[in-house]
């Protein structure tokens, strides 16, 4: 199987190829193809990269939890997937033989796929969202998005401590990087806002729908229950009057 891109941006590279061999635990395997096409000019893949939201790059998903902007532990690099051969990627860059950029992976299956789990959305907020047509209302699980809110704020605030410090040592890129922090918190701290008004919009209907949902689950339990003894009641007359028939025949047959 060949994964091919055109673009040089490892978090739709590297990032996903790491994240398919982990997933697939040795089921897949990345093959070094360097000895095909030897005329064709290529880097090799990246076993590190950086990743940014809108306002700043980060090097590890812990740098980028309580803050980063949208972004997903998937799009980072990480001590076991530094330890996979994503050099054997190629990566084609168009200055190299005046072409498009391009980047290659080839795989091959070598033992059956295991069952792989849904990708955990734990790493969001919290929410209650509207799911369907017909307006039915989804709880997704995740972080507590006030708790979001506080670790935003508490990031923001060391932020401007560092960009105050940095004009007042007269280290512009430091203020600005520290500026740059400050936005990340102010967006994360939205994310947190929007996913608690959604909270707080939808609870009551939410709670409401559960509790019909479980009335409509008793009501069928106890449905199946009446049905289950129902049958059993008529199982007992049919035996009873098998029984009053093998009496009355055994009878006759005395006389």
């Amino acid at each position: 199987m060949v994964y091919s891109t055109c673009t040089p941006n490892p978090i739709e590279d590297e990032a996903v190829v790491a994240e398919l061999l982990v997933r697939c635990q040795g089921a897949l395997q990345l093959l070094d193809v360097s000895d095909q096409l030897p005329e064709l000019k290529r880097l090799p893949g990246k076993r590190e990269w950086l990743v940014r939201d809108k306002h700043q790059w980060y090097r590890t998903w812990e740098e980028a939890e309580k803050v980063g902007y949208k972004l997903d532990p998937t799009m980072f690099s990480s001590p076991e997937k530094q330890q996979l051969p994503l050099e054997r990627c190629m990566r084609i860059l168009p200055h190299q033989q005046d072409t498009g950029g391009f980047f290659i992976a080839v795989l091959q299956k070598v033992a059956p796929t295991p069952a792989l789990p849904d990708p955990t959305m734990h790493h969001r907020f919290s929410r209650i969202v509207v799911n369907g047509r017909d307006g039915r209302l989804t709880k997704v699980d995740g972080q507590d998005p006030h708790q979001g809110a506080a670790d935003a704020a508490a990031y923001a605030l060391a932020a401007a401590e560092r960009a105050v410090a940095a004009l007042a040592s007269s280290d512009p890129a430091a203020a600005a990087e520290a500026a740059n922090a400050t936005a990340a918190a102010y967006s994360r701290a939205g994310l947190a806002q929007d996913a608690a008004s959604e909270i707080f919009r939808h609870q009551k209907r939410y709670d409401a729908q559960e509790a019909r949902k479980q009335q409509q689950q008793q009501h069928k339990e106890q449905q199946q229950q009446q049905d289950g003894e129902a049958a059993a009641e008529d199982d007992l007359a049919a035996a009873a009057a098998d029984m009053e028939g093998v009496e009355a025949a055994g009878d006759a047959e005395s006389v």
